[in-house]
């Protein structure tokens, strides 16, 4: 019998320790399946106090906010620096408009691109660019998507690296972790045609030794 009492005991506590968070004031706040971004923003202020920043490292840089992360976090602005955006400047017509117009003798239009991001039946340009707005991107479900927040485009299909970007794990930050802080967005380090790094030589491999290994 006292058994089956500290069984019942042990499975209350922890039913209680996964819905809900006791503070110093001795109140049980309710978390259920909140993700830690959302239990953040629920805050009213920052419950830790930074005795340095960022700033200086910021003053001079073109930044946008991020959306969906707690606190100030910003990555550089990229429709700035495009240097074919915004794309309405040639884009004056529907794409099936502008492709009739194109001769066998002409360059066609982005004739460098080369989209090695999914197969065929999986992806192509409108997948991600707005045929109607090209200006702006679009989300599976059609949603518009501003460039520079096109993380959230990357999001759809790698949540999983996602996640690690906002927590840190993945990508780079610039000028430190004290806020406000600026990290790299997945553009910045990745082409979104071709996201796949190429594969290159360890920076410390000793290539003499292996030419030499190679040539006996």
């Amino acid at each position: 019998m006292m058994l089956e009492k500290v069984k019942l005991v042990f499975c209350i506590s922890i039913v209680l320790t996964a819905t809900s968070c006791w503070h110093e004031d001795g109140a049980i706040h309710h978390v259920g399946h909140q993700t830690i971004n959302e239990q953040l923003n629920a805050r009213s202020v920052d419950s830790i106090q930074y005795a340095i920043s960022s700033e200086e490292y910021l003053k001079d840089l073109d930044k946008v906010k991020v959306d969906g992360i707690h606190g100030e976090v910003y990555i550089p602005n990229r429709s700035n620096h495009l240097n074919s955006f915004p794309c309405s400047s040639c884009h004056t017509k529907p794409l099936n408009e502008l492709g009739n117009l194109n001769s066998e003798n002409s360059k066609k239009a982005h004739w460098n691109i080369k989209l090695q991001h999914a197969e065929a039946e999986v992806m192509n340009c409108i997948t991600c660019h707005n045929d109607s707005n090209l200006d702006q991107l679009r989300s599976l479900t059609g949603r518009e998507i501003n460039v520079n927040h096109s993380y959230k485009l990357c999001s759809q299909c790698h949540a999983t690296q996602h996640k690690e970007w906002q927590g840190g794990a993945h990508g780079k930050r610039l000028g430190g972790w004290a806020p406000p802080r600026i990290i790299n967005s997945c553009v910045n380090c990745h082409n979104p045609h071709s996201p796949a790094f190429e594969s290159r030589w360890p920076a410390r491999l000793n290539t003499v030794k292996l030419i030499e290994q190679t040539a006996d």
